[in-house]
């Protein structure tokens, strides 16, 4: 076989764009379940109850979660079932993930428009790591709300969520201030 150097340079070269890919898109590639998991304390005094503990919380969640999905079918009302989906997005936060925890937050938004708590959970939920996709939402929400009226409130949470996220995480200072005008004018 022969080996010349320009064929090293282009494996090399292949080598490192593969590196960088893999670098690039590593927010979006699957992890281990092992890393979704908090870690489980070690050591002496902590191994018996403290170790026991981190289990037990994966337990608690996964029967808080069943018991508001129970609820929010057997809600009466669009605001009783937004708030049992909000306590089983809580639930699937810590039991089952970032995705199922946000399926049951945009499932309580359109349960009842008017309900601030899921606007309030899904951007504490998504602020730190997806800023970006957070942002689709709110924008999505405000798109779906009408401004005036009953869902006036929910809408100005939207709003004011979006001020705080372009502060912040975006640093996108324009329109952080033309969204709080808007905040003013609707409070």
């Amino acid at each position: 076989m022969d080996v010349s150097w320009q064929k090293l340079v282009v494996l090399a070269a292949a080598a490192v764009f593969a590196a960088f890919l893999l670098w690039k898109y590593r927010p979006t590639l699957p992890l281990p379940k092992w890393r979704n998991k908090p870690p489980r304390p070690t050591g002496g005094a902590l191994d018996g109850a403290a170790g026991n503990a981190v289990d037990g919380a994966a337990v608690d969640a996964t029967v808080i979660l069943r018991e508001a999905r129970e609820s929010a079918r057997k809600a009466t009302t669009p605001r009783d079932r937004a708030a049992s989906l909000v306590r089983a997005a809580k639930a699937a936060a810590v039991g089952q993930g970032e995705t199922a925890a946000m399926g049951f937050y945009l499932r309580a938004m359109k349960a009842d428009a008017t309900f601030c708590d899921a606007i309030i959970g899904i951007t504490e939920l998504l602020r730190a790591e997806r800023p970006e996709l957070l942002e689709t939402v709110l924008w999505r929400r405000l798109s779906h709300l009408s401004w005036s009226g009953a869902t006036a409130p929910a809408a100005r949470c939207a709003a004011e969520a979006l001020v705080s996220l372009y502060r912040r995480e975006l640093r996108h200072r324009e329109r952080a201030r033309a969204l709080q005008k808007l905040v003013g004018m609707l409070g």
